[in-house]
């Protein structure tokens, strides 16, 4: 039995939105994956239960789920932020840094005349902030221990 839908303004926003969502989803991909994985999901998850590595990977994904979820909510913008950023420089050093082809720094003397250069400073300076951080929240997590 059809009933007649009546649309105000909340609802017709409603459904842009989701429209949006979709539209979005189209084009990162995912909702192909989600159409076949209704169609296809207990073959999709036998498939997933075979293959060891699939499943490591899973359990790492859960892992990180929970720490997302103990995350503080207002850092979550901020860590995705940080992420996205740290991941482009990341692959970008990944992409023309091969490990084959560094050339080791000899001693201290080569060591201190790589340090003048701007850009080691300014990642040095990232690393070290990142590790002060790193150890103040191993600090804390031993005080809950």
């Amino acid at each position: 039995m059809a009933e007649k839908i009546i649309a105000g303004d909340f609802e017709l926003e409603a459904l842009k939105e989701l429209l949006e969502v979709a539209v979005e989803l189209k084009k990162s991909g995912i909702l192909g994956m989600l159409k076949s994985f209704l169609s296809e999901g207990e073959e999709a998850l036998a498939g997933l239960q075979r293959d060891p590595s699939l499943l490591r990977l899973g359990v790492l994904l859960g892992a990180l789920f929970e720490a997302a979820r103990r995350l503080e909510a207002e850092k979550t913008v901020q860590l995705k932020m940080n992420v996205e950023d740290a991941s482009y420089c990341l692959f970008n050093t990944l992409a023309e840094v091969s490990p084959a082809k560094a050339e080791p720094k000899g001693g201290i003397f080569g060591l201190m005349g790589v340090l003048r250069d701007p850009d080691v400073q300014k990642g040095l300076g990232y690393l070290i902030a990142m590790a002060k951080s790193l150890g103040a929240c191993m600090r804390r997590m031993e005080g809950k221990a």
